[in-house]
């Protein structure tokens, strides 16, 4: 691995690594960059982490499967106007946390937190398209190739799996983004601003209204001036917003839509209207939150008083019935915390963390067997060391 290796074998490496790899043009800057990843090990790569990565955050949300469609087809509409062609594909995550990610090859997926914070369609085609250009212009790739032989990467990429799962392993650690952080901690400067240029210029070919981006980001740096505003961390730990960006993304604005030859959208109306279910249940998923920090806070009476709290307002919402029985575990009321991680697999039978709650829920109760039937569910979906822990003292 190069890691091992010393800064002068590196250095005597990389004539060797270039040879072997040479440059080629970025398809979307039209700039001779350096490539360690041909186009279908980068596919390959962010097609094998995409699942685990959505396992290490909240799974996909599929309480509104029209919702998803939606951003699906926003998503595609602007990837067929992309400069590079990939197999993108667009999901949801069923997380709180505003964020949102591209793996390499075009896998993009946009937090449920995030969607709420957004006003219109064209603000979603604004944060689809900066997506997009992460993963057309290489940006995500070229983060796993600095410094890295193609050999390491691929072997980093083999195990992160379960190293992140060891990390992972608590249950009740929320809102974690170890998958993501693999392949992507942050972007620089550079990376952010040709994801804003070249997104706005997607988002015009498919006919969205680029002022978009700019109110987008004029939001983001105003939330970022606040001591309070923890719900935007995640777009600030790998998009850092900055009034640079917001100044580019005007003069860009102007001069796009003074060539504009067509009838641009903003979709604020309609935009809401498919929006409606989950914003129907954001004071639940609020409440929920709440809770979650007076856990965090061993202030159990209260986490449950809000957890109550949000299940009288929808019983719908698998993040809330697990989030419910986090607080039933921790306060070892376990056949209730059976029931809630049971009510979560009803609505999403697909998220490695609900087996484990409910898995370890049965441990606690000596149900051996059914706890080794449903820890055994949860590692078939992601690997976690607390599962195999638990599996290893009921002998397997």
């Amino acid at each position: 691995m190069l890691s091992a290796l010393t800064a002068p074998v590196q250095r005597l490496l990389w004539p060797a690594i270039i040879f072997l790899t040479g440059c080629a043009v970025n398809p979307v800057t039209g700039k001779n960059e350096l490539m360690l990843l041909d186009e279908t090990q980068e596919i390959n790569m962010g097609a094998k982490q995409f699942e685990p990565t959505q396992q290490s955050q909240g799974g996909r949300y599929v309480s509104d499967p029209n919702l998803t469609r939606y951003v699906s087809e926003i998503g595609q509409r602007l990837a067929r106007v992309a400069d590079r062609s990939l197999p993108y594909e667009f999901v949801i995550i069923d997380d709180s946390t505003p964020n949102a990610w591209a793996l390499p090859g075009g896998k993009i997926a946009v937090n449920r937190g995030l969607l709420t914070k957004l006003n219109s369609e064209a603000e979603l085609a604004a944060v689809l398209s900066h997506e997009i250009v992460h993963a057309a212009a290489r940006h995500s790739a070229k983060s796993i190739e600095r410094g890295m032989l193609l050999s390491s990467v691929i072997g980093v990429a083999s195990s992160a799996i379960d190293q992140n799962a060891g990390n992972y392993g608590r249950i009740f650690d929320n809102g974690a983004q170890l998958g993501a952080q693999f392949i992507v901690s942050s972007y620089g400067r550079e990376a952010e601003l040709e994801s804003d240029a070249y997104g706005m210029i997607y988002m015009m070919r498919a006919g969205f209204d680029p002022e978009a981006a700019v109110s987008l980001q004029e939001t983001f740096v105003q939330l970022s001036k606040g001591q309070s505003n923890n719900w935007l961390d995640g777009m600030l730990a790998s998009h850092p917003p900055s009034q640079e960006r917001v100044e580019n993304n005007r003069r860009t604005a102007q001069r796009l839509k003074q060539a504009a030859r067509q009838d641009l959208t903003l979709g604020f109306d309609r935009y809401q209207s498919k929006l409606n279910r989950l914003s129907q249940r954001s004071p639940a998923y609020n409440q929920t939150q709440t809770a979650l920090i007076a856990l965090q806070e061993r202030d159990l009476s209260k986490a449950q008083s809000d957890i109550e709290a949000a299940l009288e307002q929808t019983q719908s919402e698998a993040q809330i019935h697990s989030a419910a029985g986090q607080i039933a575990m921790a306060r070892q009321e376990f056949r209730q915390a059976q029931q809630h991680f049971s009510a979560a697999i009803k609505i999403n039978p697909n998220h490695f963390r609900y087996f484990l709650g409910r898995g370890l829920a049965a441990k606690a109760l000596k149900q051996t067997d059914p706890a080794r039937t449903d820890l055994r569910q949860s590692q078939a979906l992601f690997s976690s060391r607390a599962a195999a822990e638990a599996l290893a003292e009921l002998g397997g």
